[in-house]
């Protein structure tokens, strides 16, 4: 198994980026560099009055050089230190969609990393269900955090084939989907 011979911050601001000497099984030493970065929980939400999927509409600055589109996306957002990640997704769809959400109502589907080979960042993934009773604001996201966050509601069986055709653009959102789709939630 390789081994971390050694590891330095080279930059460190929202994110941080470390760089480590590595050695594999074979003796060779090269370096690599990762994010460090924090947790996300994401959220796929289904509106159970309207039969409705929840989703966000954003803007990627990421993804801005590849693509010109708003990203269409489950909920999700940083978990904080200290805070638990279910904590997180709970806190996350009321900022966003404007619900809030039981905790009877949310459930664990999964935890995955995002993009092993570069960060640190993992995704836990729940589904929640949710009322019209539960929409406690507009959402939209924090202005603090200069988000600006569009609701999109979508038909379930829409989304199951768009998650079945590829039309989605966030690895997120197709974990969500599967998972949510093989444990016969939507």
């Amino acid at each position: 198994m390789a081994k971390i011979l050694h590891e330095e911050t080279v930059f460190q601001d929202i994110l941080t980026l470390e760089k480590g000497t590595v050695r594999d099984d074979a003796g060779n030493t090269f370096s690599r560099v990762r994010i460090k970065r924090q947790d996300a929980s994401c959220v796929l939400v289904l509106n159970t009055d309207s039969n409705k999927i929840l989703l966000t509409k954003q803007f990627r600055y990421g993804a801005a050089p590849k693509t010109k589109e708003l990203l269409l996306e489950v909920v999700a957002g940083k978990v904080d230190e200290g805070e638990e990640p279910f904590d997180t997704a709970i806190r996350e769809t009321e900022e966003e969609i404007g619900y809030r959400v039981a905790k009877d109502n949310m459930k664990y589907l999964v935890t995955c990393f995002s993009s092993p080979a570069y960060t640190s960042e993992r995704y836990h993934i729940y589904f929640a269900r949710v009322k019209e009773s539960d929409k406690k604001s507009k959402g939209g996201g924090l202005e603090t955090e200069n988000e600006s966050i569009e609701l999109v509601e979508m038909n379930p069986q829409v989304f199951k084939d768009k998650i079945l055709s590829g039309q989605f653009a966030d690895a997120k959102t197709y974990v969500a989907g599967q998972q949510a789709m093989l444990k016969n939630l939507i």
